[in-house]
């Protein structure tokens, strides 16, 4: 699962026109920035700092890149001509100027050595290029057309399973419009063409992505489809490849910008499906959804996608802005959406796609799967007739309890020890299946209706997120409290706004404080402690601390932030109390005291100009309590110093020495004169 964290403008571009593009740099959290066809610059893109900057002689046909091999910057100049300088290099004219016969359409960027890309398709390492350029003897009228005819774009170096790397880079001839995928085997020399072309629809977006085994080619059409096409080495799929999903959230007449982000994921930039605006889109290729959104006011024609150190550089207009993201490897099956298997399919399945690309409907009909509450009717029955005329049941003469209470007991067995449920049909055993949670404390749904919904929506391949954002809203307007804790439990991917929003709704339930100007007084609060269980809930929850902060300034006020700290101080001192378990935490002291102080931390940022000029005084008789027990922490942490070289000694099997020496004194004989 992806998440956007942050976006921020990181530079200017003087003329979007001019603008060549963005490559990696020597350092980790820089890139080299061609902002124009004689201006290159290294920016850092977390500090949005400028680093460096050249000012060139002459104009540059493709980007700059920084070649690992040499340790310098290589740029090319009017398609026949090398610089190479280096970091302290102030004056690149004075760089000398390495001329070739052949025309070069692009620097290509690799972790080893850079290489250069020809007009006419060849590829060669930059060291090779350069000890072979005097033996070119292409004329040059012939390169010139040759380079005025193609367009290149594009290009990438993918490494395959067995090891060996391709080459992969798009071709567009301008004389009939025909664009070409090629793939280049950079070992044995092997080309391979693919034709992007589909009748009657228009390309409005198309990259390379990596994959699990081969790099993939993705392409959005104009009727809203998304193609995947294998670039294996023995593949034999036929260009665009298959139909894999639809792209709704885009305007697809618009011009898009993909980028392979990492490995199974690509951005999308585009504008908005009938509204005003852009938005940034995070695709899987794998599971084939959008699990990141970031929204624009403006939709601009010219854009550019790079994505490098955790951060998607988008150039839109005569800007660059910087998204940063974060990639959970933990919730990659709350990406799927679905936690039901297929037997859960009740009336009508999901769309099927056929290799006709055509969408195909089937129905089918499962039998009833509302199981029939026997606990209820018996109580009912119980109350009707006379209990003690009634003979106990023997197995003989009277039967045991219905079989839908064993199953139903069954149901609490299984839970207890693999976290799942039984679902029974009425049309045999062959329907009985069983749906795993992940959280222990899962009950599910307490009602017939919010049962449907919920499986509904993991039935239609919604994620994590957008379903807890659906149900979440709904339980909390609705004042639903004992769905909004199952719904917690439930589900482990849970954005930070509505967490927020969760924590004002537990909070709600328990604080009733009486105000006086907007502040709340200093009597002791009122709160309902059978609520406590849905706060608990609440900070059991993962979350990230920079991304809650607004959210938390944004929900909470000061008597939510006092009986929080009031809370998160008996989480973190009292030895009894304890966070419930998560699937992605233990339950432990220590766990707890760690989220604890996370909260703690994310109250102090988010609230910090609130706190400072509030006098309410069980606010400062909290804030006086959390600097004793941080106080407390920190004179531990002394204390664990003095063991660390002890620890030292053991781990390394020194041998330890006696604290005081043997050797109390000692005689020498020392001549003065």
């Amino acid at each position: 699962m992806s998440k956007f964290l942050s976006y921020y403008n990181l530079f200017p571009i003087p003329d979007p026109k001019e603008f060549l593009g963005l490559a990696s740099d020597k350092e980790k959290g820089n890139v080299v920035t061609t902002l124009a066809r004689n201006v290159v610059v290294v920016l850092n893109i977390s500090t949005q700092k400028q680093i460096l900057s050249w000012s060139l002689p002459e104009k540059l046909s493709s980007k700059v890149i920084f070649d690992p091999s040499s340790q310098k910057y290589v740029g090319v100049f009017g398609n026949h001509a090398l610089r190479l300088w280096d970091v302290d290099t102030s004056d690149v004219s004075k760089s000398k100027k390495l001329k070739f016969q052949k025309s070069i359409a692009h620097l290509v960027e690799t972790n080893q050595e850079a290489l250069l890309l020809y007009s006419d398709g060849e590829c060669q390492p930059l060291s090779q290029a350069l000890a072979a350029r005097k033996d070119q003897v292409e004329e040059t009228a012939e390169q010139l057309a040759l380079a005025a005819s193609k367009i290149i774009s594009k290009p990438s170096v993918y490494t395959m399973p067995e090891g060996h790397q391709v080459l992969t880079y798009f071709q567009e001839t301008k004389a009939t419009g025909e664009l070409q995928l090629i793939r280049l085997s950079l070992s044995t020399g092997n080309r391979r063409e693919f034709l992007i072309k589909r009748e009657e629809v228009r390309l409005t977006g198309y990259a390379v992505i990596e994959g699990d085994t081969a790099p993939q080619l993705l392409t959005i059409w104009s009727d809203k489809r998304i193609f995947m096409l294998n670039l294996a080495e023995r593949g034999f799929e036929r260009s665009p490849g298959q139909f894999v999903s639809m792209l709704a959230e885009l305007n697809v007449e618009s011009k898009m910008s993909v980028h392979g982000v990492s490995r199974n994921f690509a951005a999308i930039y585009g504008a908005n499906y009938g509204q005003e605006g852009a938005s940034l889109l995070v695709y899987n290729t794998q599971f084939k959804v959008v699990n990141a959104k970031q929204y624009f006011k403006v939709y601009l024609d010219f854009s550019r996608l790079w994505a490098g150190d955790e951060h998607i550089l988008l150039a839109m207009g005569q800007n660059i802005a910087a998204v940063k993201y974060r990639m959970n490897q933990e919730v990659l099956v709350d990406m799927l959406g679905s936690q039901l298997s297929d037997t859960h399919l009740t009336t009508l399945e999901l769309d099927h796609i056929n290799e006709e690309e055509h969408l195909e409907s089937v129905i089918k009909f499962d039998g009833s799967t509302n199981p029939i509450n026997y606990g209820l009717a018996k109580k009912k029955l119980n109350k009707l007739v006379a209990t003690s005329n009634l003979e106990k049941a023997d197995g003989r003469e009277l039967a045991y309890e219905p079989p839908e209470l064993v199953d139903q007991e069954l149901s609490d067995l299984i839970k207890h020890h693999v976290h799942g449920e039984v679902t029974s049909c009425e049309n045999g055993l062959e329907n009985v299946s069983v749906t795993l949670m992940s959280n222990f404390f899962d009950a599910g749904p307490m009602n017939t209706a919010v049962q449907a919904l919920v499986r509904q929506l993991e039935r239609s391949g919604a994620g994590e997120e957008e379903i807890i954002e659906k149900i979440l809203t709904l339980f909390i307007k609705t004042d639903n409290a004992e769905h909004v804790l199952m719904s917690l439990r439930r589900y482990s991917n849970i954005s930070e706004r509505m967490l927020a929003w969760s924590l004002r709704y537990a909070l709600d339930k328990n604080v009733q404080a009486p105000r006086i100007n907007g502040h709340a007084k200093g009597e002791p609060m009122e709160t309902n402690q059978s609520n406590n269980e849905l706060l608990n809930a609440v900070l059991a929850c993962s979350f990230d601390a920079t991304a809650i902060e607004d959210h938390l300034r944004h929900r909470l006020e000061l008597p939510h932030v006092i009986h929080l700290m009031n809370h998160l101080y008996n989480l973190a001192s009292d030895p009894k109390a304890q966070l419930e378990e998560r699937p992605n935490r233990d339950s432990s002291l220590v766990q707890t005291e760690v989220q604890a102080l996370q909260w703690f931390g994310s109250l102090l940022t988010s609230h910090l100009t609130l706190l400072i000029i509030s006098k309410d005084e069980g606010l400062l008789h909290t804030l006086t309590k959390w600097a004793e027990l941080l106080s407390f922490y920190q004179e531990s942490l002394f204390d664990i110093a003095n063991v660390l070289p002890l620890l030292t000694n053991i781990v390394e099997q020194r041998e330890i020495k006696p604290i005081y020496s043997t050797t109390w004194y000692g005689v020498e004989e020392v001549v003065l004169y």
